[in-house]
């Protein structure tokens, strides 16, 4: 089997956990080169991945002089770099696996597409998703034709509290200025992807949606509360206290240590306290500033006819996802969590001459085993692991996979997004196509 060479772009979370296939399959892929403004996180790449110091990188210019080869470049910046930083890759003709969302501009979006296209590159964006075998089997199922046509899908996406604060309240997608994109675009992105792809016989055409911020906004702050939770009279009451929920919860450390440009192993309890009296992560949740929303619906109509929709709640007890496909011969429905859905179909009774229900239980984790390579399921349930497996197999000329998330398909899912915050600003129903392409 054909080693393939990659080179990453941003040594955060997003390509560490990518990343992690290179150190569980050498004899597939190799990281040859790591690209990053921090020098901590170029000497941690260096270790990982045993580099010379010629191929660690300070800028994406730096590496791009030294015109390395590679048979792809991983790009884990953050959602506003996506486009500068992809636009200069492509002009140099490297494959590239694509942090989502692409971009928050459909200019930017189809520009890239374009650019990608003329220069044969391929680009795959990392709507992990696709590839884990909740989504995956129920997409052989419709395709085999096991539910007819799709002619509804509902969907949602319950977001845990601990993400949820971490990343949208406290952290660094909380405002579109900083992330340059709103809630849906930075977190369901992955949802309106799969709601393409399970209905892929067709395309959106109109879009709908309301949303508000709703819980995490000044006037629920409790009376007397302070901006910062170090100095709080009502700190001990309060289930978001920043030295309760940062600090001794500690849920999302990759977040919210990040900005003190040292490995997290290394910083002392105290430096943490101190950090907080400061940093947004030791804010009162409710006066941050945060301007994305809390919660959202979106109502998809696809040329067909058929319809989707999807319900994002931020900020709940516990994370879910859950779905439910409804064709003209039959339904599946299931919660990804639970890694388990129900095939429900309609079949012929002659006797009584009337049809019955017929159900079908899929549990994955009894239908599927791990590959025996000690790789864990973390990661958006395996996704992580399955695109980057999926990505090298299509750089070995296999194209037979169901999910691979190409540039040119991958698209829609954005657009839907685009034209769900137009619509919920602008509180109008958004026709994809007179809004973004005609």
């Amino acid at each position: 089997m054909e080693k393939k060479t990659c080179v990453l772009l941003g040594y955060g979370n997003r390509c560490q956990n990518y990343s992690k296939y290179a150190l569980q399959h050498p004899e597939e892929l190799e990281v040859v080169g790591v690209i990053d403004v921090a020098p901590y996180k170029l000497q941690e790449a260096k270790k990982c991945f045993s580099l010379n110091d010629d191929m660690l990188f300070n800028s994406l210019d730096e590496f791009l002089s030294k015109d390395v080869k590679c048979d792809f470049v991983i790009n884990g910046t953050m959602d506003a770099l996506h486009y500068e930083t992809t636009i200069k890759l492509l002009n140099k003709k490297y494959n590239l696996l694509l942090e989502k969302p692409i971009t928050a501009n459909v200019d930017e979006l189809l520009e890239i597409q374009a650019l990608a296209n003329k220069n044969d590159c391929k680009v795959i964006v990392c709507h992990v998703l696709r590839y884990i075998k909740f989504y995956l089997t129920m997409k052989e199922l419709i395709e085999s034709g096991a539910i007819g046509t799709v002619t509804s899908i509902q969907m949602n996406e319950h977001v845990w509290h601990g993400h949820f604060i971490n990343a949208y309240v406290r952290g660094k997608w909380r405002n579109e200025k900083d992330c340059g994109s709103g809630l849906l675009l930075a977190k369901c992105c992955h949802d309106t992807d799969l709601m393409c792809w399970l209905n892929s016989h067709t395309e959106p055409v109109n879009v709908s949606s309301f949303g508000s911020r709703n819980q995490y906004v000044p006037e629920n702050a409790p009376k007397d509360s302070t901006e910062y939770c170090y100095n709080c009279p009502r700190k001990d009451e309060c289930l978001f206290n920043a030295y309760d929920f940062e600090l001794k919860k500690d849920f999302c450390p990759q977040y919210t240590w990040l900005e003190m440009g040292k490995p997290i192993s290394e910083i002392t309890e105290e430096e943490k306290r101190e950090y907080l009296k400061t940093n947004v992560y030791g804010k009162c949740v409710y006066k941050t500033d945060m301007d994305i929303v809390d919660r959202q619906c979106v109502s998809v109509e696809f040329k067909n006819g058929s319809i989707a929709t999807l319900n994002m709640i931020g900020g709940t007890t516990i994370a879910g996802r859950n779905i439910h496909i409804v064709g003209d011969r039959g339904e599946l429905v299931g919660a990804v969590e639970e890694n388990k859905f129900t095939l429900f179909k309609y079949f012929n009774c002659e006797k009584e001459h009337h049809l019955r229900e017929q159900k079908v239980v899929y549990d994955l984790d009894k239908l599927f085993s791990l590959d025996g390579d000690g790789q864990s399921m973390e990661g958006h349930y395996g996704g992580d692991y399955f695109i980057m497996k999926d990505l090298l197999a299509l750089l070995r000329g296999d194209n037979s996979s169901l999910s691979t998330t190409d540039i040119n398909d991958s698209i829609k899912g954005h657009l839907i997004c685009y034209a769900a915050e137009i619509a919920r600003k602008e509180k109008r129903v958004v026709d994809i196509n007179k809004e973004f392409i005609d």
